[in-house]
């Protein structure tokens, strides 16, 4: 039977149209997909580009600025997960105003950083350690406000109340969701829809039993985080998870020996597998970026990349946005990460005037308590030159800490026979800026001043110790000196990069701290070098120091529970554990000194410390390059300004010639 000529033409058509569709379908690329992680950390209550220690504004950093970034980078990829990764509710004035109205009024009222979180429509939130300075109650009744899951993989709920100090004990009973996997519709390059789902899986450190062990005792216990890592990632993955995303409330450091219950993890979480990006804070460093990640071993610091795995920190207060572009491939095992790009986005003038206006109810109330009068103080209050000399900042703090512990004892709530210390730190050094320094002019004292004095929600605690445990507890504030070379002619940096908050004074001791001498021990406490002494000639009541007799200390809960790895400071030396703030005590203090003395605040400034330099030596810092700051450098002997470098600072030169 003869085929008609268009059948033919028709089938002939047809087979080529099938041979050209299989061709394509063997050579088109797998299917592709784009997907941004954006991630803001450590924002402290910063919702507003406002200084509560000038107050007045700014655009350095605030929420409503980071907005306007996380405005801008979702409409560039939409498809994006937002991540909070802790230190929200806890740091400015606006935090504290909020946590002085109580849980009653979080709960009634929902808290306004959750209102902000809100309003940006996060996907996720991860609880750091901060969360937990003012209680349980508070907390729980913050996070019940959010739209979105608080997760942490490595806290948990005591199960007993003989777990009480206890940091490990099973895996049942998570305080918060250990991850979520989110699922969200995205479009490949082909214009075809794919269910993608995206694990988070979030961390904190483990000492927030110490830290904050008036609030979590017999409460709370905790796990190591990379024992945490390895025990649920493999659980995400039998549940679906394309994509896993660490969130560790952490650093980065190398150890020699990884120590579990490590507070800075994000290095050893790079290592467990099945991670395949990490968005990590805690350090309030900028990651790719910051000069304290330079060097560092498998560690990418210009494309930001730990261990080969793309991770971002975007510093604090919301002063920047980190963003982490992943390119996911469909292939036979699954969508996998085959490109990624990291950045950190700085932010401007540009703001999201509708999370302004949300919040400024709550913004002025807590502008109006900075304001309320205590009394007067008669001369200037700073930390310009803390580590320099004693300083009258230190040396307020300290007597009110005193003052508290003494009434303790008239009340016959702590033993009456031991002597009292006080140890407290500059807080504000110029670690995060060069006007980062606390500087209370004579005048009017308010509750403003406070904040700027003492800048942690701290409470305070007394530990009982020996003579021999506060000369090692010195040698760890010396930590704040580089070993200065005594035949070396040249100006040698002063400071290291050890932070300020861990540069105790005590006072009722006087000492002075030879900086030609090696360091005895490292940041974290670890003896280094048995034979080193650089605090010397430590005498108490004009006597050389008893090694044996026992003190007590007034010191802050951070401190006493271990925080800054101090020997012979792991919470085991506390006598007494008290409620208040330590703000609150130096208030209570303020009012009271102040009703005795017709509204002035007393302040008599004890030089019970010295910094000795090898002779003909010539150290060189940092430090404020203010009028007020230069005329203080003025008055102290050998010390001059010496040039201002480009981030703002002047650098000083201090000389024992």
């Amino acid at each position: 039977m003869e085929v008609p000529m268009k059948l033919l033409k028709i089938s002939l058509l047809l087979a080529i149209a099938s041979l050209m569709a299989s061709a394509c379908s063997e050579t088109q690329e797998p299917a592709e997909v784009e997907l941004r992680l954006i991630e803001t950390t450590d924002l402290h209550a910063y919702m507003l580009g406002y200084d509560y220690f000038q107050q007045e504004s700014t655009s350095d950093y605030g929420l409503a600025h980071t907005a306007a970034l996380i405005h801008e980078a979702r409409a560039e990829q939409p498809n994006n997960f937002l991540v909070d990764n802790g230190d929200l509710i806890q740091g400015s004035a606006l935090g504290d105003w909020v946590a002085g109205q109580g849980a009653e009024y979080v709960a009634e009222n929902m808290h306004p950083i959750m209102r902000a979180l809100n309003y940006l429509e996060y996907d996720v939130g991860n609880m750091g350690n901060h969360e937990f300075n003012y209680g349980l109650e508070f907390l729980q009744a913050t996070v019940a406000g959010a739209n979105f899951p608080y997760i942490s993989a490595n806290v948990f709920s005591a199960n007993s109340p003989s777990e009480a100090g206890k940091v490990t004990s099973g895996w049942d009973n998570p305080m918060y969701e250990p991850y979520v996997i989110l699922s969200k519709s995205m479009q490949d390059q082909y214009g075809n829809d794919h269910e993608i789902k995206v694990g988070f899986i979030g961390f904190l450190p483990p000492q927030i039993v110490r830290w904050d062990q008036q609030h979590l005792a017999g409460k709370v216990r905790v796990r190591d985080m990379v024992e945490a890592a390895e025990y649920y990632i493999p659980q995400m993955q039998a549940e679906g998870a394309d994509v896993i995303v660490a969130i560790p409330h952490s650093g980065l450091r190398i150890y020699d020996n990884y120590p579990q219950f490590a507070e800075q993890a994000s290095y050893q979480l790079a290592g467990v597998a099945g991670i395949d990006a990490i968005l990590f804070g805690h350090q309030h460093q900028l990651f790719p970026g910051a000069e304290a990640y330079d060097n560092l071993p498998e560690v990418d610091n210009e494309a930001g990349y730990v261990r080969g795995v793309p991770a971002v920190a975007p510093g604090y207060w919301g002063d920047h946005l980190g963003i982490i572009d992943l390119r996911l491939q469909n292939t036979a095992n699954g969508w996998q990460v085959v490109a990624s790009n990291v950045a950190v986005r700085a932010v401007d003038e540009r703001k999201d005037t509708e999370l302004e206006a949300m919040l400024m109810a709550e913004h002025e109330q807590t502008v109006a308590m900075l304001n309320e009068p205590l009394g007067e103080v008669e001369a200037l209050i700073s930390t310009l030159f803390a580590r320099i000399e004693p300083s009258t900042a230190v040396q307020l703090i300290n007597d009110a800490q005193q003052w508290f512990v003494e009434s303790l004892q008239a009340r016959g709530e702590i033993r009456a026979d031991l002597p009292i210390l006080s140890a407290a730190a500059p807080f504000r050094n110029g670690f995060q800026s060069a006007n980062d320094y606390t500087i209370i002019e004579a005048g009017e004292f308010t509750l403003g001043n406070l904040v700027d004095l003492y800048v942690y929600p701290n409470t305070l605690q007394v530990v009982e110790v020996t003579g021999s445990q506060l000369v090692e507890w010195l040698e760890m504030s010396a930590l704040a000196y580089q070993q200065i070379d005594a035949n070396n002619p040249d100006p040698q940096p002063l400071f290291t990069g050890y932070p300020s908050f861990n540069f105790d004074v005590l006072s009722g001791l006087e000492y002075r701290f030879d900086i030609a001498a090696p360091a005895r021990y490292d940041s974290q406490g670890e003896l280094i070098n048995e034979e080193a002494r650089r605090v010397v000639d430590v005498r108490y009541q004009g006597e050389p120091l008893d090694l044996e007799q026992r003190f007590l200390v007034a010191v802050n809960n951070y401190r006493a529970g271990g925080g800054g790895g101090f020997p012979g400071l792991d919470g085991s030396t506390i006598v007494y554990s008290s409620g208040e703030e330590v703000r609150q005590v130096i208030a209570n203090y303020a009012r009271e000194m102040t009703a005795k003395n017709a509204g002035v605040l007393p302040l008599a400034l004890h030089r019970n410390w010295e910094l000795v330099l090898p002779a003909g030596a010539v150290v060189e810092f940092r430090g404020n390059n203010s009028a007020l700051g230069v005329e203080e450098a003025e008055q102290i002997q050998r010390l001059q300004k010496h040039s201002t470098d480009e981030n703002g600072y002047a650098v000083y030169h201090l000389r024992n010639e």
